[in-house]
């Protein structure tokens, strides 16, 4: 009799878990693929409106689009310039937060800080979650966090020189290069919010304003392979391949890596082009989200507008000659 009872609570425990792991199913918990070497994650950037604080059409529209995934994020990358700033910038940061809530925990979205989030305190007051101090003295606005066989850097682009141009600042540059000296993974990815190598609207006036700096910076990337550096401030999306047909100010560029500007999911966009040297796809003048999928050593992107159409899709592929798309 015993013997028969146990059998019976064992029948009734398994229905239970059966029954738990169903409705799991149904309710999208679980969804997220996501192990040692296997995950997916979103890049999207400049959420801001043209006069409101953000732009809540279409950062809704493009979040439902990525609600729908299959597999589901495992977090998002957001490349700055979230909200217009200003005056309220902490009512703005609020606003944009109660958003994104709707679709996923605020611990799932990692920002760099945009020039239009100019005030570190507040950006870190806004994103607990994110690490703090890691650079010290500049609280959650230059962070590191390991995933999977990854590592994902974000680096704050608003410092300027004596001659007001955006640069990584020496304690940045100190900090980045023991990031990227850190072995066991085989990706590396880089976000910031001011390109390096701008093509139009902010030709002149991003990184390169010091050429100097941005090239030095630049080689520290080249010189530890990165997979991808993700930015935005301009309203577009472009696929750019720097290599060594960007050496210059005595640095020698030995790897192919993509910049890819991701920076039109909200704010208005930027039609202007000044230099499209090595531009492989774009400029593209839509709103957009990218998905990464990392499988192993590959990296497999691609870039949807609001519609879900497929603007962009490639591969990079870590000890691979050159990269494919």
């Amino acid at each position: 009799m015993k013997w028969i009872e146990s059998k019976k609570k064992w029948i009734g425990l398994s229905c239970g878990v059966i029954l738990l792991l169903a409705c799991a199913q149904w309710m999208g918990i679980g969804k997220t693929r996501a192990s040692a070497n296997s995950f997916r994650f979103v890049v999207m950037g400049d959420t801001r409106g043209n006069s409101d604080s953000v732009n809540e059409k279409t950062l809704r529209s493009l979040l439902k689009n990525v609600k729908t995934l299959d597999p589901q994020p495992s977090f998002l990358l957001i490349t700055g310039d979230m909200v217009q700033g200003g005056s309220d910038l902490d009512k703005e940061l609020d606003e944009w937060k109660d958003i994104v809530d709707d679709y996923y925990p605020l611990s799932m979205y990692y920002p760099a800080m945009g020039n239009h989030e100019d005030d570190p305190e507040a950006f870190g007051k806004a994103f607990p979650h994110l690490p703090n101090e890691q650079v010290p003295g500049y609280g959650r606005t230059a962070y590191s966090f390991d995933y999977g066989n990854a590592r994902f850097i974000t680096l704050n682009t608003d410092h300027e020189d004596e001659d007001g141009n955006y640069v990584i600042d020496q304690p940045q540059s100190t900090w980045l290069k023991q990031q990227l000296s850190a072995p066991g993974k085989d990706h590396t990815f880089v976000m910031f919010h001011v390109p390096a190598y701008p093509v139009g609207g902010h030709y002149g006036r991003s990184l390169d304003g010091n050429k100097p700096e941005r090239d030095a910076f630049w080689h520290t990337l080249d010189a530890a392979n990165v997979t991808a550096a993700f930015v935005g401030h301009e309203h577009n999306y472009n696929r750019r391949l720097i290599n060594s047909d960007f050496d210059a100010n005595g640095y020698h560029f030995t790897h192919d890596i993509y910049q890819l500007t991701l920076g039109a999911a909200g704010s208005p966009y930027s039609k202007v082009v000044e230099d499209k040297k090595n531009v492989v796809k774009g400029p593209k003048v839509t709103s957009h989200y990218m998905t990464v999928d990392v499988d192993g050593k590959k990296a497999v992107c691609n870039v949807y507008d609001k519609d879900d159409n497929l603007l962009d899709s490639f591969t990079v592929e870590k000890g691979a000659v050159g990269v494919a798309g």
